[in-house]
């Protein structure tokens, strides 16, 4: 009977029925597509980042303790104040080994050109390597700066070729000495071919940037880097975050060396390298948090007004279902049924168009959060398998949320009164 009552109920008025159908539809497709790519966004606007700069700097600890007395920089005394090349690739043996989407080492030199110091790195640009377990992948600087604009071509690591020496020049170094790809420069005594011009609107372009190898052989630093920068995805910093670790309980120390956050992955990587100190480079690291939190926000505050207009749209097809409909309802409380029954039956109607509403608004959400992937990743989300069971709970629970009050001033109506048509 109730099943009964129910099915003929929702063949009545199906162009209202079509209308709830779709406007749950729709907030679902919306809310699923802000939560498919929300649910996604933080690993790929990291790894986007990433090729845009690294966020941890490694360098020798005793570069690491600077003094300065009346503005001059004193270092303490060590035995070693480098990072051995040969011990680089163990960054990539740390817990977060998957994290830590590339690095490069550094070493740091001074060249005078046209009469004036220039800053030259030597630099893997892109290398490819073997990691512990026999699995390759890439270091180098383009795996840390993919995003520079270059105009000319990168210098490829596989032709190491110590007769050929090629140099990639900053873009402000190259207006300055107005040289451009194809032109020559003298570095230590030696003539470098200019690869490409750098331009990256920072720093980098008061830099040149020739082969690693070639600049240790030059200012006789065999096997010695200056730093090494890190891109690692990371966790934004949160007040657990901040916590000094040597005042943690173990459990809490666990739980923070097990969650990527950029602290955690920097202690990790000193592990590795007890000669060196590894250091967040707070200024990236800030901001990838904040704009990761913003980004998040702004997509869950688009999905809860997505929902709240699809149950604004239902309260309002039901109060005109239950105003047309408030003589049959006082009947049912007439003949015998209590309100509890009377609810259910009307909840029952609602919560089956809001599940339909929902299947169709989630398969729909969920093409659309493909859609946007492909065109501001260029490759397809990951959206999680529970995600449209999840979204079609909130499309019925959203629904009947909006069917509440207008059948609940139906139920307060006195039967007599509604019969007789008065309010």
């Amino acid at each position: 009977m109730f099943l009964r009552f129910v099915s003929q109920s929702i063949r009545r008025s199906p162009r209202r029925k079509a209308m709830t159908v779709a406007a749950v539809a729709m907030g679902t497709a919306v809310a699923t597509a802000m939560l498919g790519v929300m649910l996604d966004i933080g690993d790929r606007v990291n790894r986007e980042m990433r090729s845009l700069g690294a966020n941890l700097m490694v360098t020798p600890k005793a570069q690491s303790l600077p003094v300065e007395i009346g503005g001059i920089s004193y270092r303490p005394v060590s035995s070693q104040d480098y990072i051995p090349e040969d011990q680089v690739q163990k960054i990539k043996s740390t817990f977060w080994q998957l994290n830590i989407t590339g690095f490069e080492p550094v070493l740091k030199a001074v060249a005078s050109l046209s009469g004036r110091n220039v800053p030259v790195e030597g630099v893997w640009f892109r290398r490819g390597l073997r990691g512990a377990d026999g699995s390759a992948l890439e270091a180098g600087l383009r795996t840390v700066n993919g995003k520079w604009k270059v105009d000319g071509y990168w210098i490829d690591d596989r032709d190491r070729n110590d007769d050929k020496l090629d140099a990639m020049v900053g873009g402000a170094v190259a207006r300055r000495l107005g040289v451009k790809p194809g032109d020559t420069l003298q570095l230590f005594g030696q003539q470098f071919t200019v690869s490409g011009v750098i331009s990256t609107g920072g720093e980098e372009e008061d830099r040149i940037f020739i082969r690693l190898e070639v600049l240790q052989r030059l200012v006789n630093r065999r096997n010695q880097v200056d730093a090494v920068q890190v891109g690692a995805l990371t966790k934004p910093e949160d007040d657990f975050a901040r916590k000094d670790p040597a005042k943690m309980t173990p459990k809490e120390y666990d739980r923070w060396y097990c969650t990527p956050y950029i602290s955690s992955i920097a202690h990790q990587i000193e592990e590795v390298l007890p000669m060196a100190a590894a250091r967040p480079i707070w200024r990236v690291a800030d901001n990838e948090g904040k704009v990761l939190d913003k980004i998040r926000g702004l997509m869950m505050l688009i999905t809860l007004a997505a929902l709240a207009s699809a149950g604004l749209t239902v309260w309002s097809v039901m109060a005109t279902t239950v105003l047309e409909r408030r003589g049959e309802i006082a009947i049912m409380q007439a003949t015998g049924a209590g309100n509890g029954l009377v609810a259910a039956l009307f909840s029952t109607e609602v919560a089956l168009e809001g599940a339909i509403g929902g299947l169709i608004g989630s398969w729909v959400g969920l093409l659309l959060a493909a859609w946007v992937g492909r065109a501001v990743f260029q490759t397809a989300l990951e959206t999680p398998a529970m995600l449209g069971p999840v979204v079609v709970g909130a499309a019925v629970l959203a629904a009947v949320a909006g069917a509440a009050q207008p059948l609940r001033r139906a139920l307060l109506l006195e039967p007599a009164v509604a019969l007789r048509g008065g309010e």
